[in-house]
């Protein structure tokens, strides 16, 4: 009983511990955590992905990414690792971990976008070949996130271009006229 309790104890200073603290503000510090909630899972999300998205290339990794008007489609990223192009088990989840871990740690290139939440954006990310390092990786990826940032922005920026051309044009037709 007494090994018990002691355990029991540990466990919830533990929790305590591990429990983000509230008082700071999310600005203060980036939020590299990558949960569930932000990748890209099921089939039906990956097949509208594959149908009609726009591909990025480099020498390690291939991007994919679609563009959705409609925000509750959500902010999804996905890593894939083919089985034509790498046969092994053991090398694909290393690399879909590398890519992973590539993204969390440069994911506020984009993240910042998806925080007003004004569109839905699925992507993912595909390896190209099986013998690639974490540096590779990571150079190929953040030339990418960069120029899918600057399209974003590009993209966002024509459709609130676009609203507000026409709330002006309906606030400026004089009824007299």
């Amino acid at each position: 009983m007494c090994l018990r309790d002691a355990d029991q104890k540990g466990a919830i200073s533990l929790l305590l511990v591990m429990k983000k603290d509230r008082n700071r503000s999310e600005q203060d510090k980036p939020d590299y955590s990558m949960p569930r909630e932000k990748i890209l899972r099921g089939r039906r999300n990956f097949q509208r992905l594959f149908e009609k998205s726009t591909v990025l290339n480099n020498q390690s990794i291939q991007f994919r990414y679609r563009h959705y008007t409609d925000p509750s489609e959500g902010c999804l990223i996905g890593f894939v690792a083919p089985k034509k192009k790498i046969k092994s088990a053991v090398k694909r989840n290393r690399v879909k971990r590398l890519l992973r871990e590539a993204y969390r740690l440069h994911q506020g290139y984009l993240q910042d976008l998806f925080r007003h939440n004004n569109f839905g954006f699925h992507a993912v990310f595909m390896a190209n070949r099986d013998n690639i390092s974490y540096q590779e990786v990571e150079k190929d990826m953040i030339p990418i996130l960069i120029q899918v940032r600057k399209k974003l922005i590009e993209l966002d920026n024509n459709r609130l271009r676009k609203g507000e051309g026409d709330i002006d044009n309906s606030n400026n037709k004089n009824p007299l006229n």
